[in-house]
């Protein structure tokens, strides 16, 4: 055999030998553990079966109801979308706070849920099936919630409240077979068809406010929540009104709003039905009223940006604040001085407030607490020291103690928890660093409220 013969063969050799090496190193390495990316729903946990996962301050575990773990300040209340939710209170004599649980009803089936926020322990509370929920306003400290759905038979928009009664039969636990507790009795109230926005009363009255709209002009209507007393109590001939209901003796209307145009707020007296105007040629304004009617915190568009600023109604004066979000992200204290608001890390170069309605993008909100008093701001919440994931907060409500925030994931649907803490909080008299970027596809679509 020649010398050319044997360089060939040892090629061949040396090239198959660098073959089998090669499938070894790239195709059978030993398999590695990696620790999933999140502890919360949808970031590599098994969610199947489950309530919602959270974890602690600092902790790496994931949170499971009924353990002995510490409750966590952060928590994914339910793992579906849901309609809207609301707390339910029990208060003493004194009316000092004894017990707080967060009630909410899913979008797909309307199966209606409360959990304790002393456990997380979730329960379904009602025996019925409703399909394909819109949204939900909750009220009466949880014993009533006002729902609108698209009607397929009839293709009309409908809207009932369901008054949440006494139990009737037995109920079962989320993530239990063993019949634990027992089911509560709904009352249905049918409203007019083709509402085309409500509130209800937020200071826990039995009192909803409802607007219907003719071929150029609507009417608003004050109502109790059994549908026992309806009266009109607002008539115009403009129809593009946004309503609110901060306490039974006030509903404020507020233009549709819209990045280019000039909006206007006023307030409505339930008793005397007269009209003040509040707030009046505020680009793209939109309004959130305090409970007690003494101030308003709004938006305005500047510059492209939601700017904020609290507004005095008694003096009649406008205090800036160094925050840009909107007041849909926001909630009021019951006292009326202090406001929380989820305000984005980044701001998308965008139209605002409509491409943000539209679900063309979403944010990743921190919470920040408002002294409209001082005009101090503190960020009391960055989900992702919690290891939770972007969260785009929207229908934010405060128990009344103003212990717990709960609010809703515009991303997907789904409610959470935060249990707010004094301590150590980021304090800056200045607005934050915004990052301006450009806009992020949402997965909203299909889910966006009636507006």
């Amino acid at each position: 055999m020649n010398r050319k013969t044997l360089t060939i063969i040892a090629l061949a050799i040396f090239l198959i030998l660098m073959g089998i090496g090669a499938y070894f190193f790239y195709f059978k390495k030993a398999p590695t553990t990696q620790a999933p990316t999140g502890a919360f729903p949808g970031e590599g946990l098994p969610v199947s079966g489950t309530p919602g996962v959270g974890t602690g301050e600092g902790e790496g575990e994931a949170f499971v109801p009924g353990g002995a773990a510490p409750l966590p300040r952060l928590y994914e209340l339910h793992k579906l979308p849901v309609a809207g939710a609301g707390f339910a209170e029990v208060k003493d004599k004194k009316g000092a706070v004894t017990s707080i649980a967060a009630r909410y009803i899913e979008r797909g089936l309307g199966h209606i849920y409360e959990t304790p926020l002393n456990t997380y322990t979730e329960s379904r509370i009602v025996n019925e099936t409703r399909s394909r929920l819109s949204e939900a306003l909750w009220g009466n400290n949880g014993k009533s919630v006002a729902i609108r759905y698209f009607d397929d038979t009839e293709s009309a928009i409908k809207t009932q409240i369901l008054n949440i009664g006494a139990f009737t039969t037995p109920a079962k636990q989320a993530t239990s077979t063993e019949a634990t507790s027992e089911f509560l009795n709904v009352e249905e109230v049918f409203l007019p068809d083709y509402i085309p926005f409500m509130a209800l009363a937020g200071d826990g009255s039995d009192k909803l406010f409802y607007l219907e709209n003719g071929n150029a002009s609507s009417a608003g209507f004050i109502a109790t929540l059994k549908n026992t007393s309806v009266a009109e109590i607002f008539a115009s001939t403009f129809t593009e009104w946004l309503p609110q209901f901060p306490n039974q003796k006030l509903v404020t209307l507020t233009t549709k709003p819209s990045a280019k145009v000039l909006g206007h707020l006023f307030f409505l007296d339930t008793k005397t039905k007269s009209l003040t105007k509040v707030l009046s040629g505020i680009n793209g304004l939109t309004t959130l009223t305090s409970r007690d009617g003494s101030a308003v915190l709004y938006a305005e568009i500047r510059n492209g940006l939601p700017e904020l600023a609290i507004y005095d109604v008694v003096k009649k004066e406008t205090r800036q604040i160094a925050l840009q979000t909107l007041p849909e992200k926001c909630a009021w204290s019951a006292k009326s001085v202090i406001v929380y608001c989820a305000v984005p890390q980044t701001l998308p170069q965008a139209e605002y407030p409509d491409q943000w309605y539209q679900g063309l993008f979403s944010f990743s909100d921190n919470i920040w607490k408002i002294d409209t008093k001082t005009g101090v701001v503190e960020k009391i919440l960055t989900p992702s020291d919690l290891r939770a994931s972007s969260l785009d907060m929207i229908n934010l409500t405060l128990s009344s103690d103003d212990s717990y925030l709960l609010f809703m994931n515009k991303i997907t649907g789904t409610p959470w928890v935060f249990r707010i803490a004094t301590d150590a909080p980021v304090v800056a008299s200045t607005a934050p660093e915004v990052t301006l970027t450009e806009p992020t596809p949402s997965v909203t679509e299909g889910m966006q409220k009636i507006r």
